[in-house]
């Protein structure tokens, strides 16, 4: 039952990372910023965060060091996420240890005003009760009775031990592991997303990542919480989870292809406007409309996206419209939008 479906996944996960990996290095750079940016977001959003994803892309480029560091506005928190995500993908073949995880849990968890963290609503060290408590038959039964600290211990020993078990079947079966205990007062979605995205790129053999888990992931929220209940009421048998995680897993890679036309995109156009005089505004909404295709966009939303007043707005859309970059659509008035032209 399960070695078709991992067979799927195996065969395009490797057709993924062959094509994108034959990319130019621009190229190739270009898609893992759009995917980690992609899983930042994500990951931020589990906790009702939505940050910017252009100072987000800014942010990871500076950390990898692809541009130079520059000010982004981006939040601490989103900062953090970003920090945590970059280590367990670099780095994703080191030990996941209880220190690391500790260091990725103070990171990504905002700070009080006084400037303290939360210890009220995380365990400190592990070391409170924790239960996992699911219904059967209509009652509620205790599914762990050990300290939580010693079910992740348990989980840590796991997950750092070479076996014979397929690395994505391991990294199904670690965030169905983690979301279970749920070690901390919260941030658990985040770090159940950061282990997998590290046990991910430990199965691609590669610290580039092409696709997105945790963008399908959120995607299919329903379906993923509904399998997840169900597998918890049901003794642990973890088949319809498996099952799930596949096919969600399968959905991710076949969306690269999204992101690969977008790259290319973009590609195309800088290349043909290499020597255009643009202004940092322009670069920064273009780039925001290439991702989109047949975008449409007025004078109050490039002020908004460029941050700026609707005059300067208005004079960098006219500007473009000279150059033959943009063009206005044939409705007027205040209802005026503009696309790009083709290229």
């Amino acid at each position: 039952m399960l070695l078709n479906p991992l067979a799927d996944v195996r065969f395009l996960q490797g057709l993924t990372i062959g094509r994108m990996q034959s990319l130019a290095p621009d190229l190739q750079n270009e898609a893992m910023l759009e995917t980690l940016a992609l899983d930042i977001i994500k990951c931020a959003e589990t906790e009702n965060v939505s940050p910017d994803s252009e100072q987000v892309k800014i942010s990871i480029a500076c950390k990898l060091g692809l541009r130079k560091k520059t000010y982004t506005e981006t939040n601490g928190e989103t900062d953090g996420i970003t920090v945590a995500m970059i280590d367990a993908v670099q780095n994703c073949n080191m030990p996941l240890t209880e220190e690391r995880m500790l260091f990725w849990h103070e990171i990504m968890i905002p700070k009080t005003k006084n400037g303290k963290n939360n210890e009220v609503n995380r365990l400190s060290k592990f070391m409170r009760i924790k239960k996992a408590v699911y219904k059967i038959a209509g009652r509620e039964k205790t599914g762990f009775r050990t300290l939580a600290n010693n079910e992740i211990l348990n989980f840590i020993i796991w997950l750092n031990t070479e076996n014979r078990l397929d690395s994505v079947v391991k990294a199904a079966i670690a965030h169905l592991w983690f979301v279970t205990i749920r070690p901390f007062g919260d941030g658990n979605a985040r770090m159940a997303g950061i282990i997998t995205n590290m046990l991910l790129a430990r199965s691609d053999n590669t610290s580039c990542r092409f696709y997105s888990m945790l963008a399908q992931i959120e995607s299919d929220q329903k379906q993923y919480h509904a399998i997840l209940e169900k597998t918890q009421n049901e003794n642990f048998d973890i088949t319809g989870w498996l099952l799930w995680f596949f096919g969600s897993m399968k959905k991710a890679l076949k969306a690269t292809d999204t992101i690969l036309l977008n790259v290319l995109r973009r590609s195309k156009f800088w290349k043909i406007h290499n020597k255009t005089p643009l202004n940092n505004r322009q670069r920064l909404v273009i780039n925001r409309i290439l991702r989109v295709p047949d975008c449409e966009l007025k004078s109050s939303t490039w002020a908004q996206m460029a941050k700026c007043s609707p005059d300067t707005a208005l004079r960098d859309i006219k500007d473009l419209i000279k150059k033959g970059i943009l063009r206005q659509m044939p409705q007027g008035g205040r209802s005026t939008t503009y696309e790009m032209t083709k290229f």
